[in-house]
């Protein structure tokens, strides 16, 4: 079953993959539970969920081609960064202005000094999602992205989104699965990095592996049969996510790769491809609309909860701050979409059609 959207800046409806938006909002969920458990200090807890970003990069490159391939020959790059930028930026800002808030006031209840400047630095940087490799302890170094640790896949993904529209008019499938392949032999060699500044440039590679698959998979998926074996195979491969993502000790290499090769391109194919409806079909639709809000907040509002509970309480605890951080996200995602998100882009999208009129 597939629902109906409109793009960003773009007033055609396209059809949308529902199991692919429920995998989005699943992958979304993991990544918060694992970024709790290493804040919280439970480190097994959703001990290889960090696999859910290969799984958006190779949706992203997938779902991407499917949304804007139409448009190779009317829109430039300048274009399409700006639709993409209207579409990653007002929920990072909104985030980076959350845990903006939250240093100043604990800076304020604690008298302790906020270093003004390198926080005013940090929020410029990663607004445009650009890396400040030399951020202080004091709000949040040494990750590159000190107010929103996460962004740094947004940073990748604009990386990979502009290199392929810049490839789009060249014979996409070949040079596509080219790249891939040479992104993942240096994989096999750097293994899965991105998220710290020891292994920041091991990100392209990463991004560029799973992206591409996706991207490839697009591109074939008129030669892929039509069979109705596909909701079983994608439930089969969900399964196997859920144990991937869940294993308490961290994954062999070899492993990660067969993920980023094999399997998450398996469950982007599958899910595009199976059925879905009822009950299950409006969870995968509310999934989808929480998944991006929800992994640009959960940060920030971690930063907030656990500050006040550990004010109120001392020592930090994972078994009730979790949960009260997991909802709160969801709940903040969803409000943070449809009155906030949703909005500004409508206004902007609005605003930028009027100058280019």
């Amino acid at each position: 079953m597939q629902r109906h959207f409109a793009l960003p800046g773009n007033g055609a409806a396209k059809p949308h993959f529902l199991l692919l938006d429920g995998l989005r909002g699943f992958a979304a969920f993991c990544v918060m539970l694992i970024h709790l458990g290493s804040w919280l200090a439970v480190p097994w807890v959703a001990r290889n969920s960090y696999l859910a970003v290969d799984l958006f990069f190779c949706l992203s490159g997938y779902v991407l081609s499917y949304a804007y391939m139409s448009q190779a020959r009317t829109m430039n790059s300048f274009e399409f960064l700006r639709v993409r930028l209207l579409r990653l930026l007002p929920l990072t800002v909104l985030a980076l202005v959350i845990s903006a808030s939250y240093l100043i006031a604990r800076g304020t209840f604690e008298h302790a000094p906020v270093p003004y400047a390198e926080l005013l630095n940090a929020l410029m940087l990663s607004t445009f999602s650009l890396p400040n490799f030399s951020a202080p302890a004091e709000i949040g170094g040494p990750s590159f992205f000190p107010l929103n640790a996460p962004q740094y896949t947004i940073l990748l993904e604009l990386a990979a989104n502009l290199l392929w529209w810049r490839l789009r008019h060249t014979n996409l499938e070949k040079v596509a699965a080219a790249l891939a392949l040479a992104c993942l032999c240096i994989l096999v060699v750097t293994g899965l990095g991105g998220d710290t500044p020891n292994t920041f440039l091991a990100g392209f590679p990463r991004v560029g592996a799973s992206f591409f698959i996706g991207v490839v998979l697009y591109q074939m998926r008129d030669r892929l049969p039509a069979w109705q074996g596909w909701t079983v195979i994608f439930w089969v491969l969900v399964g196997v996510m859920a144990v991937l993502f869940f294993w308490p000790a961290e994954l062999p290499r070899a492993v990660q790769l067969t993920w980023v090769a094999l399997v998450s391109p398996a469950l982007v194919v599958a899910g595009a491809r199976a059925h879905c409806s009822g009950r299950l079909a409006s969870f995968c639709s509310a999934a989808g609309t929480v998944s991006y809000p929800l992994y640009c907040l959960h940060f920030p509002i971690f930063c907030w909860i656990n500050g006040l509970y550990r004010s109120f309480f001392g020592a930090q605890n994972f078994y009730v701050e979790a949960p009260i951080i997991a909802v709160a996200a969801i709940i903040g995602g969803l409000l943070a979409h449809y009155y906030y998100d949703v909005p500004v882009r409508r206004y902007l999208s609005a605003r930028a059609r009027r100058v280019h009129a």
